[in-house]
């Protein structure tokens, strides 16, 4: 494979861009400064790659990414309000459709998903998918047991026909409990809180399935690994 094809595969570009960091001297390959777009070159056997004098961790065709969600971000590629969530990931991620695992709502922070793989966000996103979400809620009010098993037991929302349940419920203090959902009606905890009759003042989200946000800080991203995949029920391509 030509140089300027690798870097068209790294997130660089088009052909004409990839070419012109190469004729600027822009790119240094396993330590050497490229001098020609056409050298050849075997991507597994490629060791480093620097671009305008930042390192780039070397992707492969397919990738997993966890995001630490701050609040004022729109999951969408085009906001309407707020600045976009792919603003927080490298820009060469958009070059090679990187897509979210679903969406967090703009006030809504923590774990969010993103892949270039297709099969991995169709797959997480469909309803059919039973993973269960957890969230943290900060509430308005205080919060009883009473609250607790309210939601574990159903309520009905506004324009649903069927009530929605909790699978887990755990109080952390008078204002803050952790909830689990497998469905992922709009607003849907935020709506099941009103439903039982307090409001929610704070979201976020900790957990998919067995997958954590862990001390990701905010604003931060990680690669996922293979096994972290598996606990969500995928294998990576």
């Amino acid at each position: 494979m030509e140089l300027y094809r690798f870097l068209q595969q790294q997130g660089f570009g088009g052909r004409k861009a990839c070419r012109e960091l190469v004729d600027d001297g822009a790119v240094v390959l396993d330590g050497m400064p490229a001098a020609n777009w056409r050298m050849a070159v075997d991507p597994a056997q490629v060791q480093s790659l620097v671009v305008n004098d930042e390192p780039w961790p070397l992707l492969p065709p397919f990738f997993y990414l966890m995001l630490h969600k701050p609040a004022a971000y729109e999951t969408s590629h085009q906001p309407q309000h707020h600045r976009s969530v792919f603003r927080l990931l490298p820009w060469q991620f958009a070059n090679l459709g990187v897509a979210a695992v679903g969406r967090l709502d703009v006030d809504t922070t923590g774990m969010l998903l993103f892949s270039n793989d297709g099969q991995f966000v169709h797959s997480l996103s469909s309803p059919r998918k039973v993973i269960p979400k957890c969230y943290q809620v900060t509430a308005r009010h205080p919060l009883t047991p009473g609250v607790a098993q309210q939601l574990l037991e159903g309520v009905l929302l506004h324009d649903e026909q069927e009530t929605l349940a909790a699978t887990a419920v755990t109080l952390l203090d008078d204002y803050r409990l952790n909830m689990s959902i497998t469905q992922g009606k709009y607003h849907q905890v935020k709506r099941m809180i009103a439903a039982a009759g307090n409001r929610v003042e704070g979201l976020h989200r900790i957990a998919m399935g067995e997958l954590a946000l862990g001390d990701l800080a905010e604003g931060q991203w990680r690669f996922l690994s293979a096994d972290e995949l598996l606990l969500l029920g995928y294998t990576a391509r």
